[in-house]
């Protein structure tokens, strides 16, 4: 099955596509932006702009043979009118939101590591309306993206940024799971799992099953 990836930048869509292939997919890309910092700018300043380009990007893909849009950054999906896009194209189209839609009634406090507030507003908005009793605390947490992106180590990373503590003050409040609500921190993904005991919710392999389901 092809699959054509976007996302926000192109360090992380071709995280999405090195990550689709590693699952045994073939896979395609379109970045919306140059960098982070763009990236955040036509999220909050550019929606309409984003949208169109969004679309056009993933028709070509698809005019390229994908049989499925997989939409590889939590922050796009949260900006743009999702729904807008997936009645725009003509394929099956999955984003990160999908799958906290089906966890979200499993938790009672979901903590949420986020690239900006812009997505993690909109990440919280999905959690609670499938499940109004739970209790989000999250963090926008560019500078470490920009970090992901200039290739930084994963260690130092987690170390530099502190993100031990920020994880040990998300447990000591009572949260049952981790959110890494930014398809680039699966980088730093094994510091993460190894230094907290609650679950770490990382949405890519059930966005996967969900693009392989829809063509069977």
């Amino acid at each position: 099955m092809k699959i054509g990836v976007i996302a926000g930048t192109p360090v992380d869509t071709q995280m999405g596509i090195d990550y689709a292939v590693s699952q045994g997919f073939e896979a395609i890309g379109f970045a919306c932006s140059r960098n982070p910092q763009e990236q955040t700018e036509m999220q909050v300043l550019y929606k309409e702009e984003l949208l169109q380009l969004a679309v056009k990007g993933c028709k070509s893909m698809i005019n390229q043979g994908a049989h499925g849009i997989l939409v590889y950054c939590n922050s796009l999906s949260a900006a743009i009118d999702i729904d807008r896009l997936k009645a725009a194209l003509p394929v099956c189209t999955v984003t990160p939101l999908d799958v906290y839609k089906l966890c979200a009634k499993e938790h009672d406090k979901l903590s949420v590591f986020a690239a900006n507030c812009q997505s993690l507003a909109g990440i919280e908005r999905v959690i609670l309306e499938e499940n109004p009793k739970c209790c989000v605390f999250g963090a926008g947490i560019l500078p470490v993206v920009f970090a992901i992106e200039e290739g930084l180590p994963s260690a130092e990373i987690y170390q530099n940024y502190h993100l031990k503590e920020l994880c040990d003050s998300f447990v000591g409040i009572g949260c049952d799971a981790l959110v890494l609500g930014c398809t680039h921190f699966p980088y730093i993904e094994k510091e993460i799992r190894e230094n907290v005991e609650i679950e770490v919710i990382n949405p890519g392999r059930q966005m996967l099953n969900i693009l392989e389901n829809s063509v069977k």
